[in-house]
Parts: C-alpha cells; sequence; structure tokens
C-alpha cells in the first residue's frame, strides 16, 4: 500500500483526503517511480471538484507530474535502470508515492536539479513548448505576447520563447509580479487592462505580434487577437479569465489570424513521447547548464496537502507550488 491523495468522491467534497491506495504495477512500456516530489496545477483542483476527470485507463489519483526515482519496469523497457533520478510528464497519479508512467513521458533529471526543481518542471515545460513551439510555431525573431505570465507555466513560457530567440511581451494584473519576469527574459510588461491591444502593438513594432499565448481567455480573448498582426496567431491553453467570449469573425477573416485551442493532458501516450523528446532534445542542455530554470513560489510537505490545494486556489502564487514527500 502507499499514501495518495485519494479520488473524487462527490459525496466528500473538493478537499484532498490523504489515504492508503494500492501501489500501482508497471505494466508493458511503464516504470514504476518512487515519488520524491510532486507540484500542483489548476487542473488538479479541478479534478478534485468533479470538473475535469482523467483521459480513460489514466490514474485516477490527481497530480500531472513528478520527480524521483525509477523503482520497477515494466515489460519491454530497456531504456531505463533501476535507481535513476527521474521526473515525468503523467496524465493522474503523481499525488502518491509511487506512481506507474508511460516510458517516453519520462526524462532524466538535467544537471544537480533539486527533487523540487525537477517536479516543478514538466507540466509547465510541455505546456510551454507544445503551445510556442508545435502549436504555436514561435521562431526566432518573432514576438509573443503572454497573458498571465506569472503562473507556472507562464514563468518557464517566458524564459523558453526567449531561448527560442523570440522577443517576448507579458501582460497581467498585477504590475510587481509581472516586473519579476523581466530577469526571465520579458521586454515589455503591460497590464490586463483595456488598453492591451494598443500597448501590445506599439510593443511590437505597431504592426502587432506574431504569436499570442493565451492562459486568461475570457473576456481577454478579443484584445488578445486584435493584439496580433496579420497572419498572427492565438494559441489558447488557459480560461483563468472565463470560458465564454464575444470575438469579432470578420476580423479574424479579413486579417487570417489562427485562432487554436490546445490541452496536453489529453493527447495520446505516444504524442506526449514525441513532445517529450523534442522538448529534451531543445531544452536539455539548456537545464543543466542553467539557461532554463523552473519558478518555484514555495515548497510545501505533502502532508500539508489540504493547506497547499487552498493556497493554490487562491490565487497569487508567482511559479509553482511543490510538494515534497517525506522519506
Amino acid at each position: 500500500m502507499m499514501l495518495a491523495v485519494l479520488p473524487f468522491d462527490p459525496s466528500a467534497g473538493p478537499t484532498p483526503r490523504l489515504g492508503e491506495l494500492p501501489e500501482p504495477v508497471a505494466g508493458p512500456g511503464e516504470v514504476l517511480v518512487r515519488v520524491r516530489a510532486t507540484a500542483l496545477n489548476r487542473a488538479d483542483l479541478l479534478q478534485m471538484r468533479g470538473l475535469y476527470p482523467p483521459p480513460p485507463g489514466e490514474s485516477e489519483v490527481p497530480g500531472l507530474e513528478c520527480a524521483g526515482e525509477v523503482a520497477a519496469l515494466g515489460d519491454g523497457v530497456a531504456d531505463w535502470r533501476i535507481g535513476e533520478r527521474v521526473m515525468a510528464l503523467l496524465a493522474g497519479g503523481g499525488h502518491a508515492e509511487r506512481v506507474a508512467v508511460p516510458a517516453g513521458q519520462l526524462m532524466r533529471i538535467p544537471g544537480r536539479l533539486t527533487w523540487e526543481q525537477a517536479a516543478a518542471l514538466p507540466e509547465a515545460a510541455l505546456t510551454s513548448w507544445t503551445n510556442l513551439r508545435v502549436e504555436g510555431g514561435l521562431e526566432a525573431g518573432q514576438s509573443v505576447l503572454i497573458t498571465a505570465a506569472a503562473s507556472g507555466v507562464g514563468t518557464f513560457a517566458v524564459q523558453l520563447a526567449r531561448e527560442l530567440g523570440a522577443r517576448v511581451l507579458v501582460a497581467g494584473r498585477d504590475p510587481e509580479r509581472l516586473e519579476r519576469l523581466r530577469p526571465l527574459g520579458a521586454e515589455h510588461c503591460l497590464p490586463l487592462d483595456d488598453e492591451l491591444t494598443r500597448r501590445a502593438r506599439e510593443a511590437a513594432g505597431g504592426d502587432g505580434v506574431d504569436l499570442v499565448l493565451d492562459l486568461a481567455g475570457g473576456n481577454w480573448l478579443p484584445a488578445a487577437l486584435a493584439a496580433l498582426r496579420p497572419r498572427g496567431r492565438l494559441v489558447l491553453v488557459g480560461i483563468l479569465a472565463g470560458a465564454r467570449a464575444e470575438i469579432d469573425l470578420a476580423d479574424v477573416l479579413r486579417r487570417r489570424l489562427q485562432l487554436v485551442g490546445s490541452v496536453l493532458r489529453a493527447r495520446s501516450r505516444a504524442e506526449k513521447a514525441e513532445l517529450v523528446a523534442g522538448f529534451m532534445s531543445f531544452a536539455g542542455p539548456r537545464l543543466a547548464a542553467g539557461a532554463l530554470r523552473p519558478v518555484i513560489d514555495r515548497v510545501m510537505p505533502f502532508s500539508r496537502i489540504a493547506e497547499a490545494y487552498a493556497t493554490m486556489a487562491r490565487g497569487g502564487l508567482f511559479g509553482k507550488l511543490v510538494l515534497r514527500l517525506d522519506g
């Protein structure tokens, strides 16, 4: 048996509860990981409210990322060895002492990153890579506007966009937190207000930005679309500001804009393995050298999981909230 956050139970309410569950077994193509640290994401809050269930066949325990040691190998796994330090992108199961991980979603921990640093990386890093590079097609010399950029994803996306050679603009509602993004690569910090479109266009040279990575959605989506240059792209990843917006479709047609909706968790294991390989090829050396790094707001013990979830729900964090497993 192992200690884990118990799966969603409509009769128990949204507060996470720790309890004993059977330890998972590494199936074919999987690796069993002893979890040393994990991290919180907003998807975990939604899951514990019954609003975001895991994909079919995946663990019902929340937790989309972890770092730890390889404990056992499933049939057909040859590229990993017992005891290796790894971090993992998960569809669920990370808020537990053990988790079975598809081998293609494992990554060796670069350099001397701590367990906590490594646990803060997979979800933010792969979300950033997928939507800046794969979906967004960001190239060196282009410009990108990142909304709600003080989040865990946003803080890594700023760095990744910088390493891709882009000019980085960030927008948010807390000027103090936005200013902390400048050392990470943000050139312009813009308030998320009624002047967003004008300010973003001016900062990008007048014609608009090439790409928007939108983590806010809601009523800010029209302003973000209007900030694009002709034939610009907007990748919608989050809806922190709401799930509905009214947009000018005539403008989308006239300026040949692209609006892409993107999720990571629901993608197939094969697609995730491809994304992980592409990310590590580009970012692995940069992580080892310290050019890319996770931004951690705080580390809390796993035993205080309910407090951690409440802290995440209140918002206002700069970067990731990481949970450390004792022992």
